[in-house]
């Protein structure tokens, strides 16, 4: 059987992409053994807090990016304008959530909850807080790069970005971590990593500024929110699943249990950046496609690969945490995650799915009916949280988690299907 073009191209990525990203995963034995486990739990908490939050303030314009590039692919001006209208309203936007941020205070009160749990020591929030501002407005801007990357088919540049990060942010944090051993490894990683990060984004932003048309658009600002602000909706409550896990754990087991909590979900998202390569390369391919029959026959086809490459990675993956273990490589004392890393497979993989359907509704302009979706998942996840937590600690928290990801599967699968019989019996034709 021959693979179809999307997973050719994928495999061409493969070897370089997923290896760059994925070598973060060869730095982990070193950082474990760098950092306490209640620094390693520290870092990896407020790192989750800054990933779920920097999608709520990308406003989703990582849809509408692709979306609207696809859409002005053959007018340089339009899509000139349309990158420079996105674009200043993101950095516009991210000044002000901030100077609210800082004025209200509204992060350290959700912070300062932690500090009531007897399980939690010395968390110094506004030790950390600047550095946490840093991370997310940088992984916000990564975002809008790579996802500008994706749409233009620049995968070079996408794998500079992720090289070039890799190199100098992971090692000059290394560095730093064995130059000063009793510093507090949890801020100098936080610190470091998203400073670097920050100022390589402002580097790589010089490609997408040269296609600018320095013409502010209403148009495309409302067609970039109609499209993205759903999503940004939608993130927020994602949050509740997203970084909910690792809150719960945190107040209920400790940052030192988040330590070996983290571990586990680092391994866990292995499969996510499969999918996640795989889908820069699927996207532009899925928009552009008009012929409805030929789209879901292919999407049909290529979730069912997805499926079966990340339940097979994920076996690997399990086999080859038990092997670092005995070997060394991983600290005896994180042996616990031989008990969480299966449901947290489980539950990436079909975070992945999610992901891959997902697109049957940026396809349709049909984001807003991810917000029913999420506030019915997300309110299951956190009634799963707290029933679970108190009573099972980290490992009913991880079976919540995979419950919650496989019931929004379910529902985003058959949503498509729905939307896709919908628009064949109209017989739609997409423009």
């Amino acid at each position: 059987m021959q693979f179809s073009q999307s997973f050719k191209r994928f495999i061409s990525l493969f070897s370089t992409d997923v290896l760059v990203r994925g070598a973060n995963f060869l730095l982990i034995p070193l950082f474990l053994h760098l950092m306490t486990r209640d620094e390693f739990g520290v870092y990896g908490y407020l790192y989750s807090f800054a990933m779920a939050m920097s999608l709520v303030f990308t406003l989703g314009f990582h849809a509408s990016v692709p979306k609207l590039y696809a859409d002005t692919k053959n007018n340089p001006k339009q899509q000139g304008s349309m990158l420079f209208t996105l674009s200043l309203t993101l950095i516009v936007s991210l000044v002000l959530i901030f100077s609210l941020i800082s004025l209200t205070g509204i992060d350290e009160y959700f912070f300062g909850l932690i500090n009531r749990n007897q399980a939690v020591k010395n968390f110094n929030y506004d030790t950390y807080r600047p550095y946490l501002l840093v991370a997310m407005c940088s992984m916000v801007l990564s975002n809008l790069l790579t996802y500008y990357f994706v749409a233009a088919e620049k995968i070079k540049n996408i794998q500079a970005f992720n090289l070039i990060r890799f190199f100098f942010a992971n090692g000059l944090a290394l560095f730093l971590l064995y130059s000063a051993p009793n510093a507090d490894a949890a801020l100098l990683r936080l610190s470091v990593t998203y400073i670097v990060e920050l100022i390589l984004c402002f580097i790589f932003a010089i490609a997408l500024c040269k296609n600018f048309t320095f013409k502010f658009s209403k148009y495309y600002l409302y067609k970039g929110l109609k499209i993205g602000l759903p999503l940004s909706f939608v993130a927020l409550l994602n949050a509740i699943t997203n970084f909910g896990d690792k809150h719960f754990v945190m107040l209920y087991c400790g940052a030192t249990i988040v330590g070996v909590y983290n571990l586990a979900s680092l391994l866990a998202t292995i499969p996510v950046i499969v999918y996640q390569s795989f889908n820069f390369i699927w996207l532009p391919t899925f928009l552009q496609e008009k012929n409805l029959v030929l789209l879901k026959k292919k999407t049909n086809k290529n979730g069912l690969r997805i499926f079966l490459l990340l339940l097979l990675l994920s076996v690997l993956i399990y086999v080859g945490a038990f092997v670092l273990l005995a070997w060394g490589v991983f600290p005896e004392n994180y042996s616990l995650i031989m008990e969480i890393l299966p449901p947290l497979l489980l539950s990436q993989i079909f975070a992945s799915l999610n992901l891959f359907f997902f697109n049957y509704f940026t396809y349709f302009e049909k984001n807003y009916i991810t917000i029913l979706t999420s506030i019915l998942i997300n309110g299951l996840g956190y009634l799963l949280f707290t029933l679970t937590a108190s009573s099972y600690g980290y490992i009913g928290v991880a079976y919540s988690l995979l419950a919650a990801n496989f019931t929004l599967f379910l529902i985003y699968y058959f949503l498509s299907s729905f939307y896709v019989k919908k628009a064949l019996k109209k017989n739609i034709l997409i423009k």
